[in-house]
């Protein structure tokens, strides 16, 4: 395993690889406030793959945003896709959990051509907003902007107390929790701080409608497997019952764990991931 780096005409992004350089590509992206430290616990299972967990600007290690920017996200999307055509890949397995399967959903539909097969794993039909929300919406996104400029990160003294606060937010065990914070934080005097760019937890301006969703959707041509926890966020239940027929070429798969389920259970993913391929 080791580090990697993508200078993109706009960021840098970092990552890790590792697996089998002659394997098949396999592109894992994390989920929000996560880092590509979320699927190491898969890494030992996906040694038939030449595999690549990279971060999110404003996540990791991978740079921030310029300071007149924001992170839209699209601009995620737009992010992978430089990186995928910079490097010039194809037949990617492209697989993505929480918010890095929502940016991976919308990659698969735009761009079918790079991807051999896309695997979603509590993530489905992205998070929408009706058209009668747009301003309120919009306020709720400019608002979090100003509350959030000027304010100082904080540091932390205590590191477990961190760890714990982890742990519990995400209802993952410590030793999970340390592996995210371990590429969440940085070392500064006093104590840690985060690395994570304070603009990522700025809420969206603007979401999609569930028609714009579903134009999405009703035109994806590849193999979709789709993979819950089985104690994981309820509402991607009713956002497959709301979408989920557009899909035709999909398997569902509920597996035990929570929303992080691929960290709980990595071995189990990754056979779910190989015997899909």
């Amino acid at each position: 395993m080791q580090e990697v780096e993508f200078q993109l005409p706009h960021i840098r992004l970092q990552g890790l690889s590792g697996g089998n350089p002659d394997g098949p590509l396999l592109l894992a992206l994390h989920g929000w406030l996560d880092n590509c430290h979320s699927f190491l616990p898969m890494a030992p299972y996906l040694n038939d793959y030449n595999w690549l967990f990279i971060d999110f600007p404003g996540h990791g290690y991978s740079d921030h945003r310029a300071p007149d920017a924001h992170y839209y996200f699209v601009d995620w999307v737009y992010d992978i896709e430089c990186l995928i055509r910079q490097q010039g890949w194809q037949d990617i397995h492209l697989v993505g959990h929480s918010m890095g399967g929502y940016v991976a959903e919308v990659l698969g539909a735009l761009y079918p051509e790079s991807f051999a097969k896309l695997t979603l794993i509590e993530a489905f039909g992205l998070l929408p907003a009706a058209a009668d929300e747009t301003l309120q919406q919009l306020r709720k996104g400019l608002d979090s902007r100003f509350k959030q400029n000027g304010r100082r990160a904080p540091v932390y003294a205590d590191l477990n107390h961190l760890v714990q606060a982890r742990a519990r937010a995400g209802e993952l065990t410590p030793e999970l929790a340390e592996l995210l914070l371990q590429r969440n934080l940085q070392q500064v005097e006093g104590g840690h701080s985060w690395r994570t760019d304070p603009r990522v937890r700025t809420l969206s301006p603007f979401r999609f409608t569930p028609e714009q969703i579903s134009d999405i959707l009703k035109n994806y041509r590849l193999p979709v497997q789709l993979i819950l926890g089985s104690e994981g966020h309820q509402d991607l239940h009713r956002a497959l019952e709301k979408w989920g027929d557009l899909v035709t070429d999909k398997s569902v798969h509920e597996v035990p764990g929570g929303h992080h389920v691929h960290m709980q259970q990595p071995q189990q993913i990754a056979a779910l991931l190989k015997a899909r391929y």
